[in-house]
């Protein structure tokens, strides 16, 4: 099944530095503490983004990845941003004020002239990696400043400059693996580790946030260091978690794993954890709510469901494998979420759009953001999967909040393309529904004229019943509302009919329901939507969700199991109903 993607953009290197140089100019400013600590780090994943953007534009030109000057110039800067990082990690935040000052002329002397493909990178975005976890896990490696340090492009570069740092090692080198994503192969020139090749003494560390699915980026990079005639016990492996590569691992990449010494990035508790003197997440947020008698409660993984429904047989899915680390923190009578939603800007944007919603009265308080972790006030209610609002409530709730999300949230930002989604939906239908069934899906996205102009907002693009609350007031409060088109998957940010095309399906409205929904739309944003674009997203949407569900249900069992099934079940048959008629017109 077709259920993930990774959405790239084309953005101005001389943008992006001067407003990294403003972030670090920003920091003189600001008092040592939990907000300095996670504005610096923001600033490390800022600059860490420009300098791998930078070195793929010299990767193109060249055609093979070399050591240039530019690119050990970018690498310099980052080993010493990262020890800035390191400083005030181990210190507690108990630094203040700016940062090294020839730091600062070094960002500024990058040659940005050009165009850099840039793009969030996925544990910093999505499963709470941070980059301070490679600083503790490279300490206790055993590794030192004789050892050749090497990050696998895009977010494996920085991620290597905090092990460089933290063992006084080199400035890292830094590699793209190319080719098919569970094939990956090097173009690499051997004279990256001529230095170090014929010193037995010297030691290879493999920096990246995988495995994935396949893990074969991490071996493109071994089985190159082993062209080279190194030896594979003189190879390390820094990765982000102790599992082996998914499905998709071939037996040399198994054999890999299985030969390479690792060392696994520490855990977000290890990383802060509770028994050190420096602040931890329990602190931070208590600082955020003012209270500092804080209790915190993991409801990550569906635990939160528990909060919700008095009966588990009622517990909606949950695709636990990939929600974001989310707590309870309690003090009192108060009570708050605390949610993972991304390191630096990604963060930032999110709480931009989180305190937008809330003005809007469609989201719940915003309080903050505490390095990485949105707080917002908790929301006492019940899913509306538990209390269902009469139909016409529901359109107009459904009109009044798709409407304001298409007036306020537009961006820029990249989604998938509609050939893209046209694909994931043909390929998804062949998996589920057998050849002739996706060739007649096929057949008849050929047939759909949609708009070629699409303006892209920040979907919601989770419209399920168990995502609202009902007041006791009767409002409706829309929980995980910033999230899903910055996720790591497929979908991004679409146009508006997209959310559209979702609560048709979710809810089976009726032609009227649905033209008084879009009608109701049109009057507030001035007759914008596209009703051919509603149809085309709707055997996409179907498609996707049915894949998202199936993927999920692989790596469960029991209840868990069940519930997942059932849901992919009804997308399954939701999408077999869709080629009925479209057969029949």
């Amino acid at each position: 099944m077709i259920v993930y993607g990774d959405h790239k953009r084309t953005e101005n290197a001389r943008q992006l530095q001067e407003a990294a140089i403003e972030m670090a100019q920003g920091l003189d400013r600001m008092p040592c503490g939990i907000r300095r600590h996670a504005a610096l780090v923001g600033l490390f994943v800022s600059v860490s983004e420009l300098v791998q953007g930078l070195a793929d534009v010299d990767f193109k030109a060249r055609g093979v990845d070399t050591n240039s000057p530019s690119q050990r110039q970018g690498a310099r800067l980052l080993v010493g941003l990262a020890a800035e990082v390191a400083r005030s990690w181990r210190s507690g935040f108990a630094v203040d004020g700016g940062i090294d000052p020839r730091l600062l002329q070094m960002l500024a002397g990058l040659d940005c002239k050009a165009e850099v493909l840039t793009g969030s990178a996925e544990g910093y975005a999505h499963y709470a990696l941070y980059p301070e976890s490679y600083l503790g896990a490279a300490r206790i490696s055993g590794l030192d400043a004789n050892t050749c340090v090497i990050g696998i492009r895009s977010i494996g570069l920085g991620l290597a400059a905090m092990v460089a740092a933290a063992i006084g090692a080199p400035a890292p080198i830094s590699v793209r693996p190319i080719g098919h994503p569970f094939d990956r192969r090097l173009n690499a020139d051997p004279r990256l580790v001529a230095a170090w090749r014929n010193e037995p003494s010297a030691r290879f560390a493999v920096v990246d946030e995988g495995p994935g699915l396949s893990g074969s980026s991490v071996h493109a990079v071994v089985a190159w260091l082993r062209k080279q005639g190194i030896d594979t016990d003189r190879i390390h492996l820094f990765p982000s978690h102790s599992g082996d590569p998914g499905a998709e691992a071939s037996p040399d990449v198994r054999e890999t794993w299985g030969r390479c010494r690792r060392h696994v990035a520490m855990t977000f508790e290890r990383t802060f954890p509770e028994s050190s003197q420096s602040p931890t997440l329990r602190d931070w947020v208590a600082e955020a709510v003012g209270s500092p008698k804080l209790r915190l409660t993991e409801i990550s993984g569906g635990a939160w469901r528990s909060l919700h429904y008095a009966d588990e047989k009622r517990w909606p899915p949950s695709t636990r494998g990939t929600e974001r680390r989310k707590f309870l923190a309690s003090a009192g009578q108060g009570r708050w979420l605390v949610k993972f939603v991304g390191l630096g800007e990604t963060g930032l944007r999110k709480m931009q759009a989180a305190r937008m919603l809330h003005q809007a009265g469609f989201g719940p308080q915003v309080i903050g953001v505490c390095h990485g972790f949105l707080v917002e006030r908790w929301t006492d209610g019940t899913t509306m999967d538990q209390l269902p609002l009469s139909r016409q409530r529901l359109v107009a709730a459904f009109t009044r909040y798709l409407a304001w999300r298409a007036t306020n949230l537009r961006t820029c930002e990249a989604g998938a393309s509609l050939l893209a989604l046209a694909e994931m939906a043909v390929h998804n239908a062949s998996e589920a529904l057998g050849e002739s069934q996706a060739a007649r899906l096929r057949t008849w996205f050929s047939k759909q004229t949609p708009a070629k102009v699409l303006e892209r907002v920040e979907i919601d693009g989770r419209l399920h019943p168990w995502e609202f609350l009902v007041g006791s007031d009767g409002t409706l409060i829309k929980t995980d509302a910033v999230d899903h088109c910055r996720g790591h998957d497929l979908i991004g940010c679409q146009p508006i009919e997209w959310d559209i095309a979702g609560a048709c399906v979710e809810y089976d409205l009726s032609e009227a329901e649905a033209a008084t929904l879009i009608g109701g739309m049109d009057n507030r944003m001035d007759g914008r939507i596209d009703t051919r674009l509603i149809d085309y997203f709707k055997p996409c949407y179907l498609a996707f969700q049915l894949g998202l569900w199936t993927m999920a249900a692989q790596s469960e069992n029991g209840w868990e199991r069940a519930r997942l099934e059932e849901t992919a079940n009804r997308y399954e048959a939701g999408l077999t109903r869709f080629l009925g008629q479209a057969r029949a017109d």
